[in-house]
Parts: structure tokens; sequence; C-alpha cells
């Protein structure tokens, strides 16, 4: 700024135009001898560090490293550059480096969708020598990195067995008639079980009786089917029907698989959209995940008479047909009604659904005008024709689980731990 006096001083005294102008070379001289002293995109090595994949809706931790050659400390400012669904804090962020020493900075990463999403450059502004510029570095990291639905729960589920508290995850425990032999979980003791299942660590740890729960080895057919139409893409805030329909079928896929049942799955929009072969164990999980993790409502209406061929060509013995869908309109509940009434008796359908909670939030707004009144009559319409769907479908003799997106996981593991005690698959 006072080389830029100088100069405009030199407009009435010419002598001063002549140094502001040597002043002005002198300067940018300098500043491009800073620019040119900073580190440059060959000084860097930078690297981001993630866990494999990242969970949906979760606050996950990634890291970068940062080390550089560099002739004295200097303060940088370290940018990733993230995908545009994945929400980071902090987007910028200021570390001291010392010579030779390395750093790693931190950022939190909320992505609001699933899939691959591609992770950029990562980009650092270090100070010159003078401190009079900053030098801007694009380093090379791209990388594709998966996004996979909510999975904590499975982690849960696996803790709450081995202590014996499902309770705790709202799934209830159901025993089953006769006698087995392969290990279930734990539960609390009831008056009248064999007093040689009786757990003794558990009981030991737990200081309350408690005993092992046994069932036959008897390894049942399970097919998940997703609806991936257009109904599935409403949801609440960020989480899509679709969404939540995911994570309760992959933890559901998960306790089937543990109790030795086997389990395929099926998408279906106007075509299908997924399919993976029915195997069994847990080797079989990673593939049940990397076939449904990427998935995305299309804005179709679902092909259900497909699912029910594919079916019918695919299975023979009687298996569980747990379809996961929405119900809100009319023509769409007929057409999974029909599909799942074509399936029984030689299958065992459970159709799977999501109470909306802006709709119920509307259906009892008091009306304070017009709008809000219409609104609240087309709530309750919509109400009204989903509960028509569901009682028709009880009538046809489908099971229906109907529960709002946070329960849908222990619901489906209620109603599938109960078919599974009575016998019924």
């Amino acid at each position: 700024m006072a080389c830029l006096g100088v100069v405009l001083a030199g407009s009435a005294f010419g002598p001063l135009f002549q140094i502001g102008l040597a002043f002005l070379a002198v300067f940018a001289g300098l500043c491009l001898a800073d620019w040119w002293l900073a580190p440059g995109p060959v000084d860097w090595d930078v690297h981001r560090i993630h866990s494999p994949a990242l969970a949906l809706g979760a606050e996950n931790q990634v890291r970068i490293q940062l080390r550089a050659r560099l002739r004295r400390p200097s303060r940088v400012e370290v940018r990733d550059e993230t995908p545009p669904d994945i929400l980071c804090h902090p987007v910028i962020q200021v570390v001291s480096l010392e010579t030779g020493v390395q750093n790693t900075v931190s950022y939190r990463a909320r992505p609001r969708t699933r899939g691959r999403h591609r992770f950029g450059r990562i980009v650092v502004r270090a100070e010159g020598p003078f401190r009079l510029w900053k030098r801007a570095s694009a380093v090379a990291a791209e990388e594709d990195i998966p996004v996979y639905p909510a999975l904590a729960a499975i982690g849960r589920w696996e803790g709450l067995v081995r202590r014996g508290a499902l309770q705790e995850m709202g799934v209830r425990s159901w025993r089953r008639f006769g006698e087995g032999t392969e290990f279930a979980g734990v539960r609390d003791y009831i008056h009248g079980d064999d007093v040689r299942q009786i757990n003794w660590p558990a009981t030991a740890r737990m200081v309350r009786p408690m005993t092992s729960e046994r069932e036959p080895e008897r390894s049942r057919p399970v097919w998940l089917v997703l609806d991936c139409g257009r109904l599935m893409a409403g949801g609440s805030e960020e989480i899509t029907k679709l969404d939540a329909a995911m994570s309760a079928a992959l933890l559901l896929a998960w306790v089937a698989l543990f109790r030795g049942d086997r389990v395929g799955a099926l998408a279906v929009a106007g075509d299908l959209t997924a399919s993976i072969a029915m195997r069994a164990g847990r080797s079989h999980y990673p593939r049940l995940l990397d076939g449904l993790y990427s998935l995305h409502p299309e804005l179709v209406d679902p092909d259900w008479e497909l699912v029910v061929t594919q079916l019918r060509r695919r299975q023979g013995p009687r298996a569980l047909v747990v379809i996961f869908t929405d119900l809100s309109d009319s023509r769409v509940a007929q057409q999974v009604a029909s599909a799942a009434a074509a399936l029984r008796p030689r299958h065992l359908p459970l159709v799977v659904t999501q109470q909306d909670s802006a709709l119920k939030a509307a259906s009892v707004l008091r009306p304070v005008d017009d709008l809000s009144m219409y609104r609240r009559a087309a709530a309750l319409s919509v109400l009204e024709e989903r509960e028509r769907a569901l009682q028709n479908l009880r009538r046809l003799g489908v099971l229906t689980v109907d529960s709002g997106p946070e329960g849908i996981s222990p619901s489906v593991l209620n109603r599938y731990l109960e078919l599974k005690g009575r016998g019924l698959l």
C-alpha cells in the first residue's frame, strides 16, 4: 500500500512516481520469490486415512496425514475435496508444521446418501519464508469410498446376545417348542426350563439365573425383497424409506445367517435391479451388502409380477419372503396384495411397511386456513387408504409389520424370531 501511495503521489510530484514504481517492482519480486520458495506439490507427502466404508447418517472420522520438506516451521491450511453429498466439518483446517515432523488433522464426514462417492484432491496452502504470499498445492488423492447403510445395530445385537439382554433393543425372546442342539443365545431363566440348560458363566456375570437357548439345526430359506420404486423415495429428513428398509433387511440377513438360515435378496423397480443368490453362512453377508448398498429409489412403480415369477423360478421349498415396500398408493398396494397372495400357501410372505411421521403429524394438525385444511384432508385420505391396504393383506392371510422408521429393525426381528420359534418357517 505504501508503494501504491508513492505512485499516486507521483502524479503531483514526478520523481516520486519513478520511486513508487521501483518499490512496486521490488515488492512484486519479493512476492514471487515468496511463492517460489514456499512448498509446492512435489514437496508434499499427504495421505487420507479412513475406515473401509463410511456409514450413512453417522459422523465418520477422516484423517489426513501431512509431511513436507520445509525449510522452517510454517502454518498450513488443509482442505479435502469431498463429494457434495457428504457434509464435512470443519471444511478448512489450520495446522503448524515443524520441519521433518508428520502431522495429522481430522474432520467429521456425514454422508447423506448411500453408494460410492468420489473424493478428490487434498489442497494445502503454505506460507512462503517472507510471509507475503501463500502457495496452494493440489495433491492427487482421488479415490472412491463406499457409503453403507447404518449397520451399528448389528454390533449392538451381537453384544446384547452375548449379554442375554436383547430386550434392551426391543427384541423379545421367543421360546421354541422342542429341544435343539444348536446354541442360539442366552436369556433369563424361566420357571419350567430344563435346569440342565442353565448357563453358569452367564449366571455368574448377571447375578441371576440364565439359561442357554438352543434350536434344531435346520436351515430355512429367507428371501429379502426390496421395493426400489418411487414410494420408497420419501422419508424423514435425510433418511429415505429405502434407507430404513435396507438397514432392517441387512440386520435381518445377519441374524438369519447367524441362526443358520439361508438368505437371498431381490430388488425391484421398473425391472429387477439387484439379485443375490441364496446362500448360508456368515461369509455370504458381504455379498448381500455389496449387492444392495448402492441401490437408490427410481421414479417408477415396481413390477410385482416379475417378483412373483422370479421367486417361483428360483425357490422350490417353502420360504419366508420378506417384502419391504410402501402402501401409500392404492394401486401399488393392490399389486403388492396380489403378489403376496400369489406366493401363498406355498411360501410365507411378510409385508413390511413404514409409517410416515409427516403424514401422521399433518392428520392431527388443527386447520387454521384453507391450505392447512386441505393438507389435513389429504393426509387423512392417504392414511385411510394405507390402513385399508393393510387390512386387505391380513384378510388374504399375509403377515404384516407396520412400524415407524426408528422401530422397523426390532419389529422385523421380532416377527422373524416369532415365526422361527413357532416353527412356521
